[in-house]
């Protein structure tokens, strides 16, 4: 039996590699094609690729979060259904929407995950080998293999790995965006936007644990269109001092602090906007005192902006003018990393001294 295993970029390749070596190990007929090992120095590729897709028994796709719009494996794809191929979508990431980005001619064709506890039934069955107690051995070495792999490429701690893949399936966030390096995911824009406190707010509700927020005036949160979000606050809350078991802190900067002075170049515009939005957020609260628990007002110069979103930490740094003034934050970089990290734990520690010695909210401006 011939079969073809089309591959697109890294870590997808490593994971073609290692199911061809699993293919022949289990059954001395199967003749597995893998590009990177197969094609030699001065062959035509395109050509032998396609000669080797017509003389294939069986496809298989190595599906990745990084590759999954890719247009090779659309092309490899397509050709080999053209021809009545039998095509096989290997999965090694969970992704619902895996497929949601072609309509033909993957829509119609059965997945198998590798992190699915069907997966040594679907892959014997799909590929018509000899499910034995020796043949399961080496699909388990072979699943820690992938395992390993994956460990070595992973791009953002695994605490991040969700929460970086919502925002990049938003478009908002993905113009140039995301880079990587050492475990944190470098967005060049979008930070403070309603687009940023939508994927926020939508991994938070009735999953998440963690949400604090050292903002300044929280205009996004609080402009009117997160009413669901602050319903599931106020349902979490009801009766339950400790708020159900999830802990949710939001600090505003304080209307009569000093630091109004230096934090706007129009401060009185400034300080009218954020009294503005501490008036929603009064009206937000209502007389849920559980609720008005999780919101404090401080008064200290704010050097970093923090959000902690259970285990992720979503970072920027504002930039100052040369009167010391923070420039406009929406819309500029910031950046994802794990709180178990050396900057995550920083982060941990700057929110809990400032929330420390913020002042319990109040309306008396």
């Amino acid at each position: 039996m011939n079969i073809f295993i089309s591959w697109s970029k890294k870590p997808s390749m490593d994971y073609a590699l290692k199911t061809k070596d699993l293919l022949e190990k289990i059954d001395s007929n199967i003749r597995a094609f893998v590009s990177e090992r197969d094609i030699l120095a001065g062959e035509d590729v395109q050509n032998e690729i396609i000669n080797r897709i017509s003389e294939c028994d069986k496809l298989i796709l190595c599906f990745t979060k990084e590759n999954k719009r890719s247009p090779w494996l659309l092309f490899e794809a397509g050709y080999a259904r053209g021809l009545h191929k039998t095509v096989i979508p290997f999965l090694f990431d969970d992704d619902p929407n895996w497929h949601s980005w072609i309509d033909n001619p993957m829509n119609n064709a059965k997945e198998i995950s590798i992190n699915k506890d069907s997966f040594a039934d679907n892959f014997f069955r799909g590929l018509d080998i000899n499910d034995t107690r020796a043949n399961r051995n080496k699909l388990d070495r072979y699943q820690l293999e992938i395992r390993r792999i994956k460990d070595e490429n992973r791009v953002v701690d695994i605490v991040c790995e969700d929460f970086v893949d919502k925002l990049i399936s938003s478009n908002a966030f993905t113009v140039e965006s995301p880079t990587f390096h050492h475990k944190i995911a470098y967005f060049h824009t979008g930070f403070e936007s309603y687009d940023l406190y939508k994927v926020i707010t939508e991994s938070f509700m009735y999953t998440g644990k963690y949400l604090w927020i050292y903002g300044r005036k929280n205009m996004k949160l609080f402009g009117g269109n997160f009413k669901e979000f602050f319903k599931y606050l106020d349902e979490k809350s009801y009766n339950h001092e400790n708020m159900d078991g999830i802990d949710f802190r939001c600090l505003f900067l304080n209307p009569n602090s000093d630091e109004v002075d230096r934090a706007h170049s129009q401060k009185e515009i400034f300080r009218q906007e954020l009294k503005t939005t501490l008036y929603r957020a009064r009206d937000v609260i209502g007389d849920n005192e559980h609720l008005s628990k999780c919101f404090r007002l401080y008064s200290n110069k704010r050097e970093v902006i923090i959000i902690r979103l259970d285990n992720c930490i979503i970072y920027s740094r504002p930039m100052f003018d040369a009167e010391g003034v923070p420039q406009l934050l929406t819309n500029t970089p910031f950046e994802v990393f794990s709180t178990d990290s050396n900057k995550g734990k920083e982060c941990v520690q700057i929110f809990e001294e400032v929330w420390a010695n913020a002042q319990k909210i109040h309306y008396s401006f």
